[in-house]
């Protein structure tokens, strides 16, 4: 027998914040499908951001907070690399790597869970670039992040 408390398990709660982060829906405990649309934005999403938007799921995340801010940070992932014309290649690989250290968090059991400061850290793990652009990516992921869309109300 071990002092450890219980890992965090992914519940359906934490693949809906998953969901709405990444499709750019608000998220709440109880979604209403007619009312949660996606947040409008000044461009129309380009090919990483459309592939990311059909993601179910993330294995490994857990916490619906955090499962909503990895969300929305690989959204911004998704803009970032379709802002520099990137490859849908490109977005595949990340999303790639992006899998396996989400797993690989979960497995080693580590007891906070995945957030958007993991999803940011391996982005620019991943696509290296001048301190300064890797600065400018990362404060810009976290930020949309961490921002909550203000839908009108009915």
């Amino acid at each position: 027998m071990t002092d450890r408390p219980p890992m965090l398990k992914e519940t359906v709660a934490t693949r809906a914040a998953f969901r709405a982060g990444v499709k750019g829906t608000r998220y709440t405990e109880n979604p209403d499908p007619d009312f949660d649309v996606p947040v409008a934005t000044d461009n129309a999403p380009g090919p990483n951001e459309t592939h990311f938007e059909t993601i179910e799921r993330l294995p490994g995340l857990s916490g619906p907070e955090a499962a909503y801010e990895t969300g929305r940070a690989l959204r911004m992932i998704g803009h970032i690399l379709d802002s520099q014309s990137s490859p849908i290649e490109h977005g595949r690989h990340f999303l790639s790597q992006l899998a396996n250290a989400v797993l690989t968090f979960g497995l080693r059991g580590e007891r906070q869970p995945w957030g958007a400061e993991d999803t940011a850290f391996v982005f620019r793990e991943t696509f290296k670039a001048p301190p300064a652009d890797a600065q400018k990516a990362h404060d810009a992921i976290l930020a949309y992040a961490r921002k909550r869309p203000i839908v009108k109300t009915r």
